[in-house]
């Protein structure tokens, strides 16, 4: 599927899920609907597993309509938010910082993490891009402009690799490919590079079209990084505390599974992607991409503070500064915890 049909999928379904307005009860009124953004990445194991168990819907009772809607990446997800598409959603840091700052603080919310690392850096074999000096001067994917990757490739590109942006002579061009369309272009010898979400590299790999360059992982001091979290619609947050806290008790414990062992969790991610994409992949590719993430329900601020940094200096943000602990609203993760910790302890 093309990369201009895939996203108008993604669009259809969430107009069609719009329209709903939630779903009639037996006495002709409406249920409460709740409505959940999200990838078909392992990087959203959280949303994948939750969706294909029908944990969010347990957790928000029969009087809710729980509804899911998936997107190729972050950018799109805040436009949904900013419409009132959606509730909650798993997103990078790099959107919900923009959809926080271009809404004055407003529309977005912190809530919850999900995923540390899982992105990866691949070259094309076939051209002989072994290592990251060889992606100056030439075409390298992502997934969407100003998404989380987009800004990380961007931003070692310019000021690590000092090479400027554009299709010029020299210059290396960086463009939008949905995560599932990459297979094609390597395929075709068209691409130089990705800068990719898992399982989309571990595809690649084990298809013997590209050679690993790096783990984004590898470029932070830390060896670890924010890439996944959980964000909520502010008017939502406000309006449905309870029914953030129960969809937040889900999270808190599909994420304990997944970090005890996320590599038992393969058929489900499996099914979900297979959904969205209309394809099975290989259990070693999941496998493999699990074995690349972090799982975890703790913020990382330091990472939200250096994606600004990185998208203020490539001129995406104009704000001088982001107060991140504006963004974060961490009191419903603590009462949830703190919810699942007391029902633990009671006979």
């Amino acid at each position: 599927m093309n990369r201009t049909l895939l996203t108008g999928l993604f669009m259809l379904i969430a107009a069609v899920l719009v329209s709903c307005g939630g779903e009639k009860t037996e006495d002709g009124g409406k249920k409460p609907t709740f409505t959940m953004g999200y990838f078909p990445n392992v990087t959203h194991a959280q949303a994948l597993v939750g969706i294909q168990r029908g944990d969010f819907e347990k957790a928000l009772g029969p009087d809710v309509a729980f509804k899911a809607v998936p997107f190729n990446a972050g950018p799109s997800v805040i436009e949904a938010i900013y419409a009132g598409q959606l509730d909650v959603a798993y997103v990078g840091p790099s959107p919900a910082i923009n959809g926080f700052l271009k809404s004055d603080g407003k529309e977005v919310r912190l809530i919850a993490g999900s995923a540390e690392n899982g992105i990866v850096i691949v070259g094309n074999k076939k051209r002989g891009i072994a290592k990251l000096e060889d992606l100056k001067g030439k075409k390298i994917a992502t997934p969407q402009l100003a998404n989380t990757q987009d800004i990380s490739a961007r931003h070692y590109i310019t000021a690590k690799l000092g090479s400027k942006l554009g299709r010029g002579a020299g210059e290396t061009e960086v463009i939008p490919v949905a995560n599932p369309d990459t297979m094609n272009l390597f395929e075709k010898d068209q691409l130089d590079a990705a800068w990719l979400p898992e399982p989309w590299a571990s595809r690649l790999e084990e298809a013997g079209l590209v050679v690993v360059i790096a783990e984004e992982k590898d470029l932070w001091e830390s060896g670890r990084f924010a890439l996944t979290s959980v964000v909520a619609r502010a008017e939502f947050l406000e309006k449905h505390p309870d029914l953030v806290g129960k969809f937040l008790e889900a999270h808190i414990r599909i994420t304990d599974e997944l970090a005890d062992d996320s590599a038992r969790f393969v058929p489900e991610i499996n099914a979900q992607i297979e959904k969205v994409s209309g394809k099975k992949l290989a259990e070693s590719v999941l496998e493999k991409s699990l074995a690349r993430c972090r799982f975890t329900v703790e913020p990382d601020l330091t990472s939200f503070e250096r994606f600004f940094q990185k998208g203020k200096e490539l001129g995406f943000y104009t704000q001088p500064v982001f107060d991140v602990k504006r963004l974060l609203v961490d009191g419903p993760l603590h009462e949830a915890q703190t919810r699942i910790e007391k029902a633990a302890d009671t006979p």
